[in-house]
C-alpha cells in the first residue's frame, strides 16, 4: 500500500489495492467481529483517500454509505468521517444539510464523554477544525 500511496496513483487504482489487500486479511479472519472490524479500517482508510484525492459524490457518496452500512468502529472513526463529509462539501454542496447533521450527532456523542477525558477535547477539536474549513469555503449550517 506504501509503494501505492509513493507512486502517486490514481485513486480508483489505490482502493483497488487496498480492497485487494482486504480480501487477503478476510481470509485469515477467525470471528465475524474480525471481518467487520477489518472492513471497518479499509473503508474508513478508503474514504480518508477519496478525500485527499478530492473525489466528488460519485465516489465519496457510496464510501460514505459502505462506512455507514458497516458500522464505525469507534467514535474517533465516527468523528473522523463526519469531519471529512463537511470538509469536503466544496465539492457537493447539495450535502450540507446531511453533512453537518451527521456532525451535529459525532458532537452530541463526544460530548456525553466525561469532560477531563482527551477524546472528548480532540473530538471536539476536529469537529471545530472542520466547521471552520466549511465556513472559510462559504458553506454554513442550515438551521
Amino acid at each position: 500500500m506504501i509503494e501505492l500511496l509513493q507512486a502517486k496513483v490514481p485513486f480508483a487504482e489505490y482502493a483497488r489495492g487496498l480492497l485487494e489487500q482486504e480480501k487477503e486479511f478476510l481470509r485469515e479472519a477467525r470471528s465475524p467481529a474480525e471481518r467487520r472490524r477489518i472492513q471497518q479500517l479499509t473503508a474508513k482508510d478508503i474514504i480518508s483517500e477519496a478525500y485527499s484525492y478530492g473525489a466528488g459524490w460519485d465516489e465519496f457518496g457510496p464510501l460514505l454509505r459502505r462506512c455507514q452500512r458497516l458500522g464505525f468502529a469507534d467514535l474517533t472513526h465516527q468523528i473522523h468521517v463526519a469531519c471529512l463529509f463537511v470538509q469536503s462539501l466544496p465539492r457537493f454542496p447539495e450535502k450540507t444539510p446531511q453533512a453537518f447533521a451527521m456532525l451535529r450527532e459525532v458532537e452530541r456523542m463526544a460530548l456525553r464523554i466525561r469532560k477531563t477525558h482527551y477524546l472528548r477535547r480532540e473530538g471536539l477539536q476536529a469537529i471545530a477544525h472542520a466547521r471552520r474549513v466549511a465556513e472559510a469555503a462559504g458553506i454554513k449550517p442550515e438551521r
